[in-house]
């Protein structure tokens, strides 16, 4: 893999199974280039507050437990991602936040910690989400002021 000396990468995961894959791919891009690597997951608020027809809380069902049950299962993710980024020997920077991912991945996470390289899995948002809302690779991939990598899903 050719180096591109990058200092800080940036994955966005999202509990799918092509974030995953994008979290192993930036560990190897990191590991080469010697980078610190930020783990990051994005609680979206339009979809935990039953906006948007992927809601994971309607909105009849909002209260604070639910709420921290999303987040809690989110905290378990990052935890088994920063453990394998560390087990490869990486600085890491793992967290959860909530907001739209679009523009935290795209612009505020990349000012606040200094990224120089984005990874983002091209999870598939249904045909209708992608059409009013944007896939929030291609955002990123338009916005971000930096390098950003896309990985696919396999095909099968």
């Amino acid at each position: 893999m050719m180096d591109f000396n990058y200092s800080n990468i940036l994955v966005g995961i999202d509990g799918s199974k092509t974030a995953a894959k994008a979290v192993k791919q930036a560990i190897i891009i990191a590991d080469h280039n010697h980078a610190k690597l930020t783990i990051v997951a994005v609680i979206n608020d339009r979809e935990i507050l039953g906006v948007s027809k992927a809601a994971l809380i309607g909105f009849g069902n909002v209260n604070q437990s639910t709420i921290d049950e999303v987040r809690s299962r989110f905290q378990r993710l990052i935890h088994k991602y920063e453990l394998m980024a560390k087990d490869h020997g990486l600085e890491v920077n793992a967290f959860v936040t909530s907001g739209d991912p679009k523009n935290k991945l795209a612009h505020e996470l990349v000012d606040q910690e200094g990224i120089d390289a984005i990874v983002v899995g091209a999870t598939g948002a249904n045909f209708v989400d992608r059409m009013t809302m944007g896939s929030t690779a291609s955002f990123i991939i338009a916005q971000a002021p930096c390098d950003v990598f896309v990985v696919h899903r396999d095909r099968q």
